[in-house]
């Protein structure tokens, strides 16, 4: 089962030597989604990354930034890809987007994965609830492309998301909510998702 981390909405002091080491303790994607941040502070945090790591780094954001930083992964957003019909071409990078309506996923298939949530009750958006019940099975044609679930993901919900059959789990609030643990907890987390 994949295993994704999504940064803090903001950006904060020690995050580039967090993500560095979340990369040397074998993250192998990171989405840099930081909405209400500038290109300037993009570009900052992407120099404090070590150049190795740029690859596994997904942007949400200035995606004209891939080529400057050798990256090789581009997200859009659910908005973004339905104002823009489906996605702009974007040749040798592997695409990523958001759903929130399963029935969406036969209108992607022209992307590697996409996120689906909030599959559980949001630890990073208080009040932010999950939309699929206890029971949920994911079925998807073999053409689709990987759904990863993301929305109240911690380490007890892995193995509910395995049962549920998606393809991986996202991280985002049961890393950063307390960043002196987020190295520990992503260990625990990288543990769950190999088993």
């Amino acid at each position: 089962m994949e295993l994704i981390v999504i940064a803090k909405p903001t950006f904060f002091k020690e995050e580039c030597d967090l993500v560095n080491q979340l990369f040397e303790a074998g993250l192998s994607i990171f989405h840099l989604r930081k909405p209400a941040e500038d290109e300037a502070a993009h570009r900052k945090f992407m120099d404090g990354i070590l150049p190795e790591y740029h690859p596994r780094i997904a942007l949400h954001h200035f995606h004209e930034l891939a080529d400057n930083y050798n990256m090789k992964r581009i997200h859009h957003t659910e908005s973004f890809r339905k104002e823009s019909n489906n996605g702009e071409s974007q040749a040798n990078k592997i695409l990523s987007t958001s759903l929130h309506q399963l029935e969406d996923l036969q209108l992607i298939h022209q992307y590697d994965y996409s996120f689906f949530g909030p599959v559980f009750n949001s630890f990073s958006k208080p009040g932010y609830k999950g939309i699929i019940p206890s029971n949920f099975l994911l079925e998807k044609q073999q053409t689709a492309p990987k759904v990863i679930a993301l929305g109240g993901i911690g380490l007890a919900e892995i193995d509910l998301a395995k049962k549920m059959n998606f393809d991986g789990v996202a991280l985002l609030g049961s890393i950063w909510n307390d960043p002196l643990q987020a190295l520990t907890i992503f260990k625990k987390a990288q543990a769950k998702c190999q088993a």
